[in-house]
């Protein structure tokens, strides 16, 4: 069983764990391989360095005329247990992993060229793409990096979700989760995104799903990917996964790493604090909406 910080196991210290003002890109590309979690498909992806204020694009390289299709909250079309972005009559789906991995690197302009409709699940988490992009190095740019400053607390409320973002000196993210497992039951997690804390507490926390609703899924096209290899499963006595947890609290991690991911989509550095409670990918967009609906509620620095 392999733990985080809390269990004491010893982590690299990533190339985030210094102040940067500056926009930044890769130094070298590189490329990966893999599956699909909900398409199922062989996927290849490769990372480029990009021209500052680029931002993070996607490019469709198996689509006639590689449509672009840029990491913006306004392009995304689907919140159905990943998140799905189109632009240019071309989508991609899955990219929260990469975005998080990015976003906790302070890597600003990459093309990320996808041959196929999703990006490669890996091992359900974001350690394997923080690996390749260390592996590719990180080029600082001239241009200085645009920031979106919490100046205000805003919220949503959907039912039993909530999600707020208020005023904070650096970028921190934090969250409830309650699922009715003997294994999972009230979790509750709060990171502060600084000096390679995302690497250490929650890029190698992965997706997690139950047993009881693979069948389900998959009948709705969702999950054909999926497996022991790249998800938790828990069934009705415990962790299928031969492996055992990462972590006691890795389901709350891995919803912490997808939060982080999907505020990568705002298009700058976000300094503020986000809480959510029974995080999703819908909520979470939904809060980006009303911030950026709000001139008071912010600033873009």
């Amino acid at each position: 069983m392999r733990f985080g910080a809390r269990g004491g196991r010893p982590q690299r210290v990533w190339l985030s764990s210094r102040p940067m003002s500056q926009q930044a890109t890769l130094a070298a590309p590189v490329e990966v391989d893999g599956i699909g979690l909900h398409s199922g498909d062989s996927v290849q992806v490769r990372l480029r360095p990009a021209p500052e204020r680029t931002g993070i694009v996607f490019v469709r390289a198996d689509r006639p005329g590689s449509p672009h299709v840029p990491a913006l909250f306004g392009n995304v079309i689907d919140t159905t247990l990943a998140t799905t972005l189109a632009s240019g009559g071309a989508s991609v789906a899955t990219v929260e992993h990469l975005v998080a991995a990015l976003v906790a690197l302070r890597i600003d302009n990459v093309l990320v060229d996808v041959h196929g409709p999703e990006l490669p699940v890996l091992d359900g988490s974001a350690e394997p793409w923080m690996k390749l992009l260390d592996r590719a190095g990180r080029a600082e740019q001239v241009a200085h990096a645009a920031r979106i400053v919490v100046r205000r607390r805003v919220e949503v409320v959907s039912g039993e979700r909530r999600a707020s973002l208020t005023p904070c000196d650096g970028f921190e993210v934090a969250a409830t989760i309650d699922f009715p497992h003997p294994l999972i039951g009230r979790q509750s997690l709060g990171v502060a995104l600084d000096n390679g804390q995302f690497a250490r507490e929650l890029a190698w926390a992965r997706t997690f799903g139950f047993l009881h609703e693979v069948d389900a899924l998959r009948r709705a096209g969702l999950a054909r990917g999926g497996s022991l290899d790249n998800a938790v499963v828990y069934g009705d006595d415990g962790v299928m996964n031969p492996e055992g947890l990462r972590a006691p609290d890795e389901p709350v991690r891995h919803k912490l790493l997808d939060l982080v991911g999907d505020l990568g989509l705002l298009g700058a550095r976000l300094q503020g604090r986000l809480e959510a409670v029974r995080p999703g990918h819908g909520i979470t967009l939904a809060l980006l909406r009303v911030l950026l609906a709000d001139p008071d509620a912010y600033s873009r620095v």
